[in-house]
């Protein structure tokens, strides 16, 4: 070890303060570990606090992340769907708007800061992590940059929650880099800047948008007039979220607030950073010709401001680790059930078993973020199957870190090794915590949340599904309620390809 190095040690230590890294550290402290907790970052949260992300997908249904927004709501700075009442009807809020959970980032950092406080762990913020410290084939500790110099941090235990597997692929462990397009070749997500504004008359956008349904005549004349310069168009056999077909926007809990996801810089990669430095420049030319739009051309959005932007653009995907477990768009749309379900994917609430946060090979490391062990690609559209982004919403994140963050101290109190943790006591341990991990009680939640028409969530699913499922049978894909996983024909692929 460098001497010059200065040095620190816990018993837990984690790598990365976004929502899955944050609620790792809290875990782990709140069952009695020494955890510390890096980022490079001022505050805890990543994205969820930082990035300008004041939507989660869902209100979370327990565990830590229910503790987060119900400590929000008690403040006064998180709403359950923010458009009911008076529920706008606006294309661009999607299908999900219903069921939106609007938040204050601000007051986010706050609770985040509380909670980690109230389980004792230690912070180190304005730190990059820049490599794994290995010893004798296991992960030993991290290396850290800062104003203070180079630091190694050694602990029994190590989480990352870098969200792009920093740490994980500094070890050595093999990960997937992109969805498969079905020739070999992979392709990352684009990357979106999120800009959230005020000030906007959002009865005066409704009532506009009634008149053009996804305003594609409007938008049709900006392009013409050459005021949408960035916008191409989106099929369904893309990559997600490649094309900028129209913009897309959320309310927020403000009754003036709107959420703008800008720009669309396709072909760049988060784990490089001259391919960043493009995205963050590229971003937000992208999104400030999109206010302008907004504001010359929508009614409603005349006088509205830019409250803030992200402090980095939005990094959809990078690296998935590859773990015991791979889970795959199979896993989602055959239902699949695991002894071992430690997580559960919001709001299908499905599970995901401990598998997957447990990297092949390396030892001494858990996965605590959006890395874990998945399929990049979707079950919605895309050209092969996958899972990733269905899996990747801060809510399912936040149950994926409380996972790690649990299974991490429990290895330190019993002596071993993440791959050889008791996963009954673990998944005993999380359940005595609120964790919602058993199937029928996840039904119950299903059954009890309803779309605006009143029909309940476990029917929209399961049409949902039906519909998806007959989506990839046209394209040669064959599913399986047996558990086991089903033969591919055709030249979509859903396996792995290591790089």
């Amino acid at each position: 070890m460098n001497s010059a190095m200065g040095y620190k040690e816990a018993e837990v230590v984690v790598a990365g303060a976004g929502p899955g890294g944050a609620l790792a550290a809290i875990a782990a402290g709140r069952l009695g570990a020494k955890v510390l907790l890096v980022d490079q970052l001022g505050f805890p949260g990543g994205m969820f606090t930082g990035g300008a992300m004041s939507v989660a997908n869902c209100w979370p249904w327990a565990g830590l992340g229910k503790e987060i927004f119900a400590r929000l709501a008690a403040r006064g700075a998180a709403i359950h769907h923010p458009d009911d009442p008076p529920n706008y009807s606006l294309f661009h809020f999607g299908s999900y708007s219903w069921r939106n959970a609007a938040y204050d980032p601000e007051a986010a950092k706050l609770v985040l800061f509380e909670m980690l406080e109230e389980a004792g762990v230690r912070l180190l913020l304005h730190s990059y992590v820049t490599g794994a410290v290995m010893e004798d084939g296991r992960v030993r500790g991290i290396v850290v940059e800062n104003k203070s110099g180079r630091q190694v941090i050694c602990g029994k235990v190590i989480c990352d929650g870098t969200a792009d597997g920093d740490v994980a692929a500094s070890a050595g462990a093999e990960f997937l880099k992109g969805q498969d397009q079905g020739d070999g070749t992979r392709k990352l997500f684009p990357m979106t800047m999120l800009v959230r504004l005020s000030h906007v008359d959002w009865l005066r956008v409704s009532e506009f948008s009634q008149t053009d349904l996804g305003w594609d005549k409007v938008i049709a004349k900006a392009i013409a007039a050459g005021d949408l310069p960035y916008y191409t168009g989106r099929t369904r056999e893309m990559v997600p979220y490649s094309g900028h077909p129209r913009p897309e926007l959320a309310h927020l809990w403000e009754e003036d607030g709107a959420l703008l996801w800008g720009g669309t810089v396709d072909g760049v990669d988060g784990t490089d950073a001259d391919s960043l430095t493009h995205a963050e420049v590229q971003c937000r030319k992208e999104w400030m010709s999109e206010l302008a739009f907004l504001r010359k051309y929508i009614p409603g959005f005349e006088k509205c401001r830019v409250e803030d932007s992200g402090v980095t653009v939005g990094v959809r995907i990078s690296r998935n680790i590859v773990g015991e477990y791979l889970y795959s768009g199979y896993d989602i749309l055959e239902e699949r059930e695991f002894d071992d379900a430690v997580a559960y994917v919001t709001p299908i609430f499905l599970g995901v078993p401990y598998g997957c946060f447990v990297p092949k090979q390396i030892d001494h490391l858990l996965i605590s973020g959006r890395c874990l062990s998945t399929t990049p690609g979707q079950t919605t559209s895309g050209p092969t199957l996958g899972s990733y982004n269905n899996m990747k919403s801060i809510p399912s994140v936040m149950t994926y870190g409380e996972a790690a963050g649990t299974a991490a101290a429990l290895c330190v109190q019993q002596g071993v090794t993440p791959r050889n943790l008791d996963r009954k006591l673990l998944v005993a341990t999380l359940k005595k915590q609120g964790a919602v991990l058993d199937r029928a009680e996840r039904d119950a939640l299903m059954e009890n949340l309803r779309l605006p028409d009143g029909t309940s969530f476990r029917q929209y699913f399961n049409r949902r599904q039906a519909e998806l499922r007959a989506h990839w049978e046209k394209k040669g894909y064959k599913f399986s309620f047996t558990g086991r996983k089903p033969e591919l024909v055709g030249i979509g692929t859903d396996v792995p390809h290591f790089v």
